[in-house]
């Protein structure tokens, strides 16, 4: 189990911190204006206060500038329920470079099934889900994601857009400053399951730019349960 939170709010964030704390003490990563901060164990509360590039931990730190409300900021905690496997690179986000610069922050697990077919689908030997998720996201945009079975929450960034989405048993919280969590909190209500949205800044609005539907929606890990009043779109 893993949790993504982000906001413009850096007061914010240490509140969505201390809230999604539960669920992942492994490692732990800090996103903002495309550098990012990551290293292993509980989440640092020092990683709100500075912000380095992808590089190996307490290298080229810079700090943030909490007064510049127009950069947002993703952060992640993660307990992997794909094994413990101690790499700097399977810290989220994944980035990518080619198709122009992506990042994907996921939370959920993708099944057996659904990495086969990834692997085939991209012709690789590539095992890290959320790795596989993303190139594929890069290649086939948002058109396959019916297709892959697994739970899945993800943010995703391509190029200068956020987008959200979860499959039928995930959750995300957004409220009206689009601030987002994995767990509920005070003002937010959760996105729609197979739906993709696109994050306006502007209007500080969620748009939605495409649909699919969760394969073998029966796939549950514990703690991604909605309330019930939630399991189903309005």
């Amino acid at each position: 189990m893993c949790s993504i939170f982000g906001s413009f709010d850096r007061h914010k964030l240490k509140e969505l911190a201390e809230l999604n704390q539960f669920r992942g003490n492994f490692s732990y990563s800090v996103t903002q204006d495309g550098r990012t901060t990551k290293d292993f164990g509980k989440f640092n509360n020092d990683a709100l206060t500075f912000i380095m590039g992808r590089h190996a931990p307490k290298a080229s730190v810079k700090p943030f500038k909490p007064e510049n409300h127009n950069t947002y900021t993703v952060c992640h905690v993660q307990a992997p329920t794909g094994g413990m496997v101690k790499e700097m690179d399977r810290i989220h986000p994944t980035y990518l470079p080619t198709g122009g610069s992506s990042l994907l922050w996921h939370n959920g697990l993708i099944r057996p099934a659904g990495i086969k077919y990834l692997q085939g689908y991209l012709s690789t030997d590539e095992e890290f889900d959320t790795l596989l998720l993303h190139k594929y996201l890069v290649r086939y945009n948002f058109t396959g994601l019916g297709d892959i079975e697994g739970l899945f929450t993800c943010v995703f960034k391509h190029g200068t857009e956020f987008y959200l989405f979860r499959t039928k048993h995930g959750k995300l919280y957004v409220d009206d400053n689009l601030t987002i969590s994995s767990e509920r909190f005070e003002g937010s209500k959760c996105i729609n399951y197979d739906t993709v949205y696109r994050m306006d800044w502007p209007s500080k609005s969620l748009q939605e730019v495409s649909y699919f539907k969760t394969k073998r929606f029966n796939y549950i890990i514990e703690g991604e349960m909605n309330d019930e009043s939630e399991t189903d779109n309005d």
